[in-house]
């Protein structure tokens, strides 16, 4: 065998420390999204999808070594050293060994068959829905609630449906669904111990739904329902997902959590998420009058920002005991390409907004995080990139959050109605689902 040239040497260590950089640089720390591993795993879809990839992988390493064995074995005993060789130098050729053949030929064949089989059974087994009724309490009424949520993909935001009325989500398409009795963006809030079906499917473009600590992904396509998906949750705790379908702009900030809650504290979720926004009798008495079709002027900053929400922000965002008069999906329809906006009757009961990548609470000082919510109002492509001009001339519609050119005096009156909003989470589940952001010391390097 000849020596190997300089250049050939200098390119071997070039490509040895390029696979170890890219080696190095795909391991990380406590990392949120990942299937490997049981201790990241929290459902029993997630379990069975790892322990699937675990036995293939080991199937692959096993013929990856026989071939490496083969093949050095070859070189080392068969190979002709030099360029200087005699005919007589070839080693024997032998043809037609008919047990070789067969024996080459079935045992591939065979362990296809069995990893065929193994996928089959997987693939059915994490598209089965089993019927497990859940007594929940809606409206001072106990219902069997069939725990299904309908998720939404839009640009660039994750919504969930709750329908708890007798309404089948696996037939009508999101755009003939009633108004949901619970709805909230980026958050899905699920009691551990039961599957939880999703119906998933998407406003504009295809996205893709992907819980890795709860099970695989699914696409969500515009216009379709998907099969039959499941997620389930062992324990109460927080997992977080991301978009994987590229899907425009701001693909990249479309996150999402799963807040695993025990049975008594979804309930109580449940019981807030059905309320009104819990405004003073003033400031009702106030909306009141406003939806009589009176004026009256407002005389503190609530009632400010009530008449700045019903003036500006009612068009898209639907908040129940403010403005529910002036919200319509047609309305919604016109002004959005996705023809939908967050729910904010409860924005402070959420922990995250714009898509999952600013606080709604600190999770440090557990406190209303009033800068980034005003910069939001203020500015909102500062913080994320929107379509926010009209599709074209023909049609006006927008995608993402506009800016609305407020006022300093109108962001902070805002700023406060939303954090009235309520009701503020647990100071554990706020730390849990707090996310880095551009302007924090543990980001800053990575900006």
């Amino acid at each position: 065998m000849t020596t190997m040239s300089p250049s050939i040497r200098k390119a071997a260590r070039l490509l040895a420390v390029v696979a170890a950089t890219l080696l190095l640089a795909s391991c990380a720390n406590d990392a949120e999204l990942t299937t490997l591993g049981q201790d990241n795993l929290a459902g029993p879809e997630a379990r069975q999808i790892d322990s699937f990839l675990t036995w293939v992988l080991w199937i692959a390493y096993a013929v990856f070594a026989g071939v490496l064995f083969v093949t050095i074995y070859a070189w080392k005993n068969f190979g002709i050293s030099g360029d200087d060789y005699e005919e007589d130098d070839w080693p024997e050729q032998i043809h037609g060994n008919d047990t070789l053949e067969y024996a080459w030929t079935a045992a591939p064949a065979l362990l296809l068959l069995g990893i065929g089989l193994y996928t089959l059974t997987v693939h059915n087994s994490l598209n089965s829905e089993d019927s497990n009724p859940v007594n929940v309490t809606v409206a001072g009424e106990s219902i069997a609630w069939e725990p299904q949520v309908v998720v939404v993909g839009q640009q660039w935001w994750w919504e969930y449906q709750y329908h708890f009325g007798d309404v089948d989500v696996d037939q009508e398409r999101v755009q003939t669904l009633p108004t949901p009795d619970i709805s909230t963006a980026t958050q899905m809030v699920i009691p551990i111990g039961q599957e939880i079906e999703l119906e998933i499917t998407s406003r504009d473009v295809i996205h893709s739904h992907w819980i890795p600590s709860l099970n695989g992904k699914r696409d969500a396509v515009p216009g379709r329902q998907s099969a039959p998906w499941k997620i389930e949750a062992d324990e109460p705790g927080v997992y977080f997902g991301q978009c994987t379908e590229f899907c425009g702009l701001s693909h990249s900030r479309m996150r999402m959590q799963v807040i695993a809650l025990e049975p008594a504290d979804f309930q109580e979720w449940i019981n807030s998420q059905m309320e009104g926004v819990p405004l003073d009798a003033e400031s009702a008495a106030y909306v009141d009058a406003l939806v009589a079709g009176d004026t009256p002027a407002p005389e503190n900053s609530t009632q400010r920002a009530i008449s700045t929400f019903r003036g500006k922000c009612a068009s898209c965002h639907l908040m129940e005991g403010v403005a529910e008069d002036l919200w319509s999906e047609e309305a919604v329809a016109r002004q959005l390409v996705s023809g939908a906006a967050p729910n904010l009757t409860h924005f402070s009961s959420r922990t995250t907004f714009g898509g999952g990548i600013r606080n709604v609470w600190d999770p440090e000082t557990k406190e209303f995080n009033k800068n980034d919510v005003a910069q939001w109002l203020r500015d909102p492509d500062s913080i994320k990139a929107n379509y926010t001009d009209p599709v074209s001339d023909d049609d006006m519609r927008m995608r993402g959050m506009p800016n609305l050119e407020l006022s300093t005096q109108e962001v902070d009156d805002l700023v406060a109605l939303l954090e009235l909003t309520g009701p503020k989470p647990s100071d554990f589940i706020i730390s849990e689902t707090g996310v880095e952001t551009p302007g924090s010391e543990e980001n800053a390097q990575g900006e």
